[in-house]
């Protein structure tokens, strides 16, 4: 990851493109599907792993066809009630360092593929008073479109694959195990 790193910054300062709008920031709201690992010898008598929650991101375009973006995503709050009776709160958070490639396939609209690093913050609240936290970097993609607007404004319709965290599928003293994805919808305002 840092050789990637390395080279894509070696490739920017050797480039001298000019591209007048660099900094962007965006807000959306988004749609998840957290994908809590189910345990099969349960009996689930409420199990809702979807929510809906915002992203807040901000990026760097280097010209027209790479930029760098950090976002934060809520994910919203997820539940799972099994029959002993044992109940589940779930949040899950997701800090994302991408780099964007983005190619114009028709006048201000663009495709965008993400690639990068994801951080997973799974923290789960039992009904037994015992609660959970575990920490995940994962390799993430997205992919999505974007329609820029002559005022500086972009319209952003994009779905994200954050990877599998390291919680358990065996009972162990961690969150249950999440894959997280999400689709969201943002506004974006360029400098």
């Amino acid at each position: 990851m840092k050789i990637f790193l390395k080279l894509i910054l070696c490739f920017f300062i050797i480039s001298n493109y000019a591209y007048a709008e660099r900094f962007y920031v965006g807000v959306g709201y988004l749609k998840s599907d957290v994908d809590t690992y189910k345990y099969p010898s349960e009996t689930y008598t409420l199990y809702d792993d979807e929510d809906s929650g915002i992203t807040l991101f901000a990026g760097y375009n280097f010209n027209e066809y790479f930029a760098i973006e950090a976002a934060f995503n809520d994910l919203g709050d997820t539940i799972a009630t099994i029959d002993t009776p044992l109940t589940a709160n779930r949040e899950v958070e997701v800090w994302t360092l991408a780099g964007v490639f983005k190619y114009e396939i028709l006048e201000n609209l663009t495709f965008l593929a993400k690639g990068g690093i994801a951080r997973i913050d799974n923290d789960e609240k039992l009904s037994n008073g015992n609660n959970y936290s575990e920490e995940t970097e994962e390799l993430y993609y997205g992919l999505g479109v974007e329609y820029s607007t002559s005022s500086g404004y972009a319209f952003r319709v994009l779905y994200e694959e954050y990877g599998e965290d390291d919680g358990t599928t065996s009972g162990q003293a961690l969150p249950d195990r999440v894959d997280p994805s999400a689709i969201s919808f943002s506004i974006i305002k360029n400098f």
